[in-house]
């Protein structure tokens, strides 16, 4: 059952996903060769929790960690470890927060240093992907039509839309109704409806769509061992279109980019 949300609750909400937004411009001006995947993990508990929240993440399912991190090869759920990050890695971090009795679940995939063009492509059109299925995250559309579009995008580069793992609702759960796949029909699923929140996520590998998980029971690799990349966004339908709870705005500032990519999806552009 979706479960809608009021506009205090969505306020609520924005709160808890704007955290995980703080926390992921934090780990940017962090993330470099050399530094570990598991001192990150311990820098984003200690900020979480500085900011008047509880990482989301954190013990839920068993879960032992407050970040996901996940590197080169690794699709998602990819447990922090001690192995230092190197120059040319791709590392997409997924962080969850609770804040208000309400969670937010927003991720990106940080290039260190210089990366390979082809590697660089695929963030860069799975990024796209998102906001491309965003845009059909609206009053009379139905899930598939999020899904259809994330797939001819990233299908359309060549690149493999992984099955197993989807998108999900948001709200007083991590993961509500309805799971939001990255690939589908048009015209199939659960109708939107107003006050619906949900993460949007596109997982995009750049090659075989196929996976597998380790031995530790967490971390998804793509089966072929080349890169996946992963972004995500809290996105609310308010007045009947698609608004972003969750910005990159802090990544942004952290690493000296500007970009006006969230711009049409917010009433006002957002300030850092």
């Amino acid at each position: 059952m979706i479960l809608q949300k009021t506009r205090e609750e969505i306020e609520l909400m924005r709160e808890s996903a704007l955290i995980v937004s703080k926390t992921l411009g934090m780990i940017a001006s962090e993330i470099k060769p050399g530094i570990t995947t598991l001192q990150l993990d311990k820098m984003a508990e200690t900020f979480i929790r500085d900011h008047g929240a509880v990482p989301g993440f954190l013990g839920l399912y068993g879960c032992p960690s407050t970040l996901l991190t996940s590197v080169n090869d690794q699709v998602v759920h990819g447990l922090p470890t001690n192995k230092p990050i190197e120059e040319g890695d791709i590392v997409s971090v997924d962080c969850g927060a609770l804040k208000n009795e309400f969670y937010g679940d927003h991720a990106y995939t940080f290039e260190i240093g210089e990366v390979a063009e082809e590697t660089r492509k695929l963030l860069q059109v799975t990024k796209e992907s998102l906001y491309v299925g965003i845009r059909e995250f609206r009053l009379g559309n139905r899930v598939e039509d999020v899904g259809y579009a994330i797939q001819k995008y990233t299908e359309g580069h060549g690149y493999g839309v992984v099955r197993e793992l989807v998108g999900h609702g948001l709200g007083r759960k991590m993961h509500e109704d309805p799971e939001m796949p990255n690939y589908g029909k048009r015209g199939r699923g659960k109708l939107f409806i107003e006050g619906m929140v949900v993460a949007i996520e596109p997982m995009i590998n750049m090659g075989t769509k196929n996976i597998k998980q380790l031995k530790d029971g967490w971390t998804i690799v793509t089966r072929d061992g080349k890169p996946s990349a992963h972004f995500e966004h809290d996105v609310a339908i308010i007045d009947g279109k698609p608004e972003l709870l969750s910005t990159y705005a802090y990544i942004y500032k952290a690493l000296g980019i500007e970009s006006d990519e969230e711009n049409e999806f917010r009433r006002e552009p957002i300030t850092v």
